[in-house]
C-alpha cells in the first residue's frame, strides 16, 4: 500500500475516514430538503437580485456554505440558500449535529482557481443586497421581551427599518414602583361593607398607629364599591 501524503502547510488533509465515524459524528445523517421547515419569523428579506445571485452561485458552484437548522429541522440561518437549492434540484442535505463548540466546515476539492475566488465572491455579495423586514423585526420584539436587539442595530438603524416598513415603534413601558403589601377584598353587598369597615374603625380607635392606613383602605373599598353600583 502506498504511504500517504501529507497534506502541504496551509492544506487540510483529504478526508478519508466516513462521516458516521464515532470519533467525528455518529449522528450525522442524510435528509430531503422536503424535511426541512422553512422559518416563518425570518426576518431576512431576499431582494430579487439577491435571490438571482444565491441561485446562480449555486448554479455555477453548487452547494457550498452550510446552514443552521434546529432540534426538529427548522432552518434557523440559510432559508435563501435552501430556496436556491430547492431551484436547482438539490434535495439531500447532510445534517451534522453539534452544540455550537465546534465548527462546521464545508470542504469542496473540485473548485478550480477562479472557481474558488467566484465562490467567494459570490457568499459575501449576496447576503451584501437582501435587507430585513421592520414588520418581521418588530413582532419579533414584541413576542421576546427578553430579545435583546443591540448588538446588531443601533437605534437608528432599527429606526428606519421600522420607517421603511411604516410601523409603529412602542414605547418601552416606564416601570410603575410599588412598595408594601397590595390586597384585594371582594364584599358581595353593601352589608358585608358596612360590617368591615366598622371593624377598621374599632381596630383604628385601638391602634392608633393604623388609622391613617384604615381610611385609606376604607376609601379604596367605597371607590370599589360606587363602580359596581
Amino acid at each position: 500500500m502506498a504511504a500517504k501524503r501529507p497534506a502541504a502547510a496551509g492544506q487540510l488533509a483529504p478526508i478519508i475516514r466516513p462521516v458516521n465515524d464515532a470519533d467525528t459524528s455518529p449522528r450525522a445523517r442524510i435528509v430531503t430538503l422536503a424535511e426541512l421547515t422553512p422559518d416563518p419569523k425570518n426576518a431576512r428579506r431576499r431582494t430579487e437580485r439577491s435571490h438571482g445571485m444565491l441561485s446562480r452561485s449555486i448554479s455555477e458552484f453548487g452547494a457550498a456554505r452550510s446552514i443552521v437548522v434546529d432540534e426538529n429541522g427548522m432552518v434557523l440561518c440559510g432559508n435563501g440558500t435552501v430556496e436556491a437549492a430547492a431551484i436547482h434540484g438539490i434535495d439531500r442535505v447532510l445534517v451534522i449535529p453539534t452544540d455550537g463548540n465546534t465548527l462546521v466546515a464545508v470542504q469542496r476539492t473540485d473548485l478550480s482557481s477562479t472557481a474558488k475566488t467566484g465562490l467567494a465572491l459570490a457568499d459575501n455579495r449576496s447576503s451584501d443586497t437582501s435587507e430585513f423586514s421592520g414588520q418581521m423585526l418588530a413582532e419579533l420584539l414584541e413576542a421576546d421581551l427578553m430579545l435583546d436587539m443591540s448588538p446588531w442595530f443601533t437605534d437608528e438603524e432599527f429606526s428606519a427599518l421600522l420607517k421603511a416598513d411604516d410601523v409603529e415603534p412602542v414605547p418601552p413601558e416606564e416601570p410603575t414602583a410599588k412598595s408594601g403589601l397590595e390586597i384585594k377584598i371582594a364584599f358581595d353587598d353593601q352589608e358585608a361593607f358596612d360590617r368591615f369597615g366598622s371593624l377598621l374603625v374599632q381596630l383604628a380607635a385601638s391602634l392608633p398607629e393604623l388609622n391613617e392606613l384604615s381610611e385609606r383602605l376604607a376609601l379604596v373599598i367605597e371607590e370599589h364599591l360606587n363602580r359596581r353600583s
